[in-house]
């Protein structure tokens, strides 16, 4: 027994630790830790409220000047406008020929703007002297200017209707005319005959050509298959 207590009495055994068995008080948690994001919050409201506020006073003091006083800050006044209006206005009468800028192409015609009121409107029939399908056929596409003749006036939508073929038509005759006056021979094509004679196109213009004004009467039937024919003009158009 006195070996086995002298056993225990050479062991050394650490000492227990106090903190193995105390228990941690609580850590309490600072209240200036969340104060300041909501501060920040608050802050941050505040400062869209006080946007929202100067937005909705500047519209509203834009409506109020457009009601009372519409034109204030403008450069020029409703006469001023008027005037400019009336400084690019030109003669609508029937004949009158204006400048004009194709912008629009269809099936039945091409839109024309010639700096009016409204935009005015170049039938397929009055495209050109000669018979087409579409505008295109004569190079009257989008971006052409071109010299048109006033032809007419649309009362539904108040347009103008314009003419390329009657200004064709003038400068055909004033050919024609020059032509006679040289006393040169032209060709015509030949469209049409009847009893009297045949029918040719001579510059988009229909000619008539009687038989009796032909070399013979033989040369009559052969004449009519004939797609060209050459022949001078009278004394007289």
């Amino acid at each position: 027994m006195a070996s086995l207590a002298q056993q225990f009495t050479g062991l050394r055994c650490p000492p227990l630790s106090s903190s193995r068995f105390s228990v941690k008080p609580k850590q309490t948690q600072k209240v200036g830790a969340f104060a300041s994001p909501i501060v920040s919050a608050v802050a941050v409201s505040n400062a869209q409220t006080k946007d929202r506020l100067e937005l909705k006073k500047m519209f509203e003091d834009a409506y109020e000047r457009c009601r009372t006083a519409p034109m204030e800050g403008v450069a020029f006044t409703v006469e001023d406008f008027q005037n400019a209006l009336e400084k690019y206005d030109f003669d609508s009468e029937l004949g009158t020929k204006v400048k004009g800028t194709v912008f629009c192409t269809d099936g039945n015609g091409a839109l024309v703007d010639i700096t009016a009121k409204s935009s005015a409107y170049l039938p397929v029939q009055e495209a050109s002297i000669h018979k087409i399908k579409h505008v295109e056929e004569v190079g009257i596409v989008p971006g052409l200017r071109e010299e048109f003749m006033i032809i007419g006036e649309n009362e539904a939508d108040d347009s103008l209707i314009l003419s390329l073929r009657s200004i064709q038509y003038e400068l055909a005759w004033e050919r024609c005319r020059q032509l006679q006056a040289e006393d040169v021979v032209v060709k015509g094509k030949v469209v049409g005959a009847n009893k009297g004679g045949v029918v040719a196109l001579v510059e988009g213009l229909r000619g008539f050509v009687p038989f009796s004004q032909i070399s013979s009467v033989s040369y009559v039937i052969p004449l009519l298959s004939l797609s060209v024919l050459y022949f001078a003009l009278p004394n007289s158009l």
